[in-house]
């Protein structure tokens, strides 16, 4: 490459870089080609997180995270290989995880799974949240009167705790408590019929692959 070769290589954008040519600035700690890899894949990396989590804050912070991996592993990225596909797969690889971390919590869970349903057109996975609904409502019924009034008020109205007391001539603190006994025995009726997390596996395999 002659002289004039090189003075218009030096002079070409980073913008006009292709991901192999990013990647290997990448490589060697090039904060700008970072950037641009940034500016170039974040906000079809957020809708592709925001798919599955519905939860814009979260897939916010998951996209960080994503690029923050990105940088981490910079030296052992291959120039050869589709860059594209690379990303998405650590987005992939994070969602999973965040999910495993949801799985922890029976409430985000059933919020998760009943957002994936929501979205699927699988038959199958529609009747398995179909057959979830129905053993919830069942469970639901099965409340003692007073729990059963309060637990349609918190969680199927969006009332607060205060809200409900009020309505409901009763204390806070008796509120609280009759949603954490009646969430108990919803959650124990449930699991001990139906494996929740069978549906939320099912959805994320028939929507991931």
């Amino acid at each position: 490459m002659n002289e004039d070769s090189c003075h218009v290589f030096s002079r070409t954008p980073l913008t006009a870089y292709n991901d192999n040519e990013l990647v290997l600035r990448l490589q060697q700690g090039d904060v700008a080609a970072f950037d641009i890899i940034y500016k170039r894949y974040h906000e079809s990396l957020y809708a592709f997180i925001l798919r599955y989590l519905k939860s814009p804050q979260l897939a916010e912070d998951i996209l960080q995270e994503v690029f923050m991996k990105l940088w981490e592993v910079r030296k052992q990225l291959r120039p050869g290989a589709t860059f594209s596909a690379y990303l998405y797969k650590i987005a992939r690889n994070k969602v999973f995880k965040t999910f495993r971390k949801i799985a922890a919590d029976d409430e985000k869970i059933l919020v998760l799974a009943g957002s994936l349903a929501a979205t699927t057109e699988d038959p199958q996975a529609m009747a398995l949240w179909v057959e979830y609904q129905r053993l919830f409502e069942n469970a639901v019924e099965r409340l003692p009167v007073q729990r059963k009034k309060v637990f349609r008020l918190c969680r199927q109205e969006g009332c607060t705790y205060d809200e409900v007391a009020a309505q409901l001539h009763i204390s806070r603190n008796t509120v609280k408590e009759h949603m954490v006994l009646g969430t108990r025995f919803i959650r124990e009726f449930i699991f001990q019929c139906y494996q929740v997390e069978s549906v939320l596996l099912y959805l994320l395999l028939y929507t991931f692959f």
